[in-house]
């Protein structure tokens, strides 16, 4: 009988041991959330539009992609996120922004690691919107390129992507300054 019971107090222990486990890494980008005024802004330079598929890497709250299609009409947001607790936050962001059943519908949002989608997860994107920070846009920056079909947009709050020349570039005045960038895949 000792030896069961000690037995379930291992096994008990092994369990919230675990339970307790850190990620295997931190996040590679703090959660900052973007101001409203530059959300829009973001979406309008990417000209989003109601046939438009939107994915927010690095999504935090999902401000973004609920904007795009509650307020932008997309056909369907994803966001991904590094860090479970951000998919909570998603979650009451989307009670909190009132949305029709059909707008609950065409959003998605997924815990991931974005340093390890590949092109194929991009081949029917309309947009992108990043809000990272530069080293983490670099070495997305390939995989976009590639998966990405023509005339799909990136758009990025306040980082470049190095060498890669945006096509548009402007500042919105909120709490501080911020600088958007805009990319269109061009044909392959």
């Amino acid at each position: 009988m000792h030896k069961f019971r000690f037995l379930l107090f291992g096994l008990g222990a092994a369990f919230i041991a675990a339970a307790q486990q850190p990620p295997l890494r931190a996040p590679d980008v703090p959660y900052e959330p973007s101001p409203p005024e530059v959300v829009a802004e973001m979406l309008k330079l990417a000209n989003v539009q109601k046939k438009d598929v939107v994915y927010d890497l690095g999504c935090g709250d999902g401000r973004i992609v609920i904007t795009a299609v509650k307020e932008f009409k997309a056909k369907k947001g994803l966001g991904i996120d590094f860090n479970p607790e951000r998919l909570k936050d998603c979650d009451k962001s989307m009670k909190d922004a009132k949305l029709t059943e059909a707008q609950t519908k065409s959003l998605t949002f997924k815990q991931g690691d974005v340093l390890k989608m590949t092109a194929d997860d991009f081949k029917d994107v309309d947009v992108v919107t990043l809000y990272l920070l530069p080293e983490v846009n670099l070495r997305l920056m390939p995989v976009l390129q590639k998966g990405l079909k023509p005339g799909a947009r990136i758009v990025s709050h306040d980082f470049d992507m190095g060498d890669w020349k945006e096509d548009k570039k402007e500042e919105v005045t909120a709490d501080r300054t911020h600088t958007i960038y805009l990319w269109t895949i061009k044909k392959k």
